[in-house]
């Protein structure tokens, strides 16, 4: 995980603008309260984007869901891979930001079916299984699910301003509408 006052740039991050953009990868949590920084998750299919952000602290983050959970394996490389493991560090890297518990609002992207011969809701909806896990884990960890642009069939990207919390998905379906 990745907590940062100053933004780690990424190579798109044009010279000489106030923006800063930064890839959030799969499995990375990406915690900023740097006001130029904008997170992003691209490309998501089955992949879940959760952010998080707390507008009195002027806190975000973001959290690259990758699967539903662990297995009880607690792995420590890579808790931003799963659900379950992924965000309580993703709160928890918020608060040693400065960011209070209570006030932070969640909002998610992702969760797509990508593969038309897959059942709705079966074993191998793995957009479907990371949803639930997702859900799962922001009420598990006593947190409010804001808003939400997830499922159908069709891939997105989230976008968060660490200066105003705004939440933006784009895809080539829908276009971009805020969250």
């Amino acid at each position: 995980m990745i907590i940062s006052q100053q933004a780690k740039p990424d190579s798109q991050a044009a010279a000489g603008t106030a923006e800063t953009k930064v890839v959030v990868g799969l499995e990375e949590i990406y915690v900023s309260c740097d006001p130029n920084v904008v997170l992003s998750c691209l490309g998501l299919g089955s992949c879940v984007a959760v952010s998080a952000y707390d507008a009195v602290a002027r806190v975000g983050g973001m959290a690259h869901v990758v699967l539903p959970d662990d297995g009880g394996k607690d792995r420590e490389g890579s808790p931003g891979k799963y659900a379950n493991t992924g965000i309580p560090r993703l709160i928890e890297g918020m608060k040693e930001a400065g960011a209070l518990k209570s006030r932070i609002a969640i909002k998610i992207a992702g969760g797509a079916r990508i593969f038309g011969n897959v059942k709705e809701g079966s074993l191998l909806d793995i957009g479907f299984r990371n949803l639930a896990a997702v859900k799962q884990a922001i009420s598990d960890n006593g947190l409010y699910l804001k808003n939400e642009n997830t499922g159908g069939s069709h891939g997105r990207s989230l976008l968060l301003y660490v200066s105003s919390g705004l939440t933006m998905v784009t895809s080539a379906v829908k276009g971009k509408i805020e969250i």
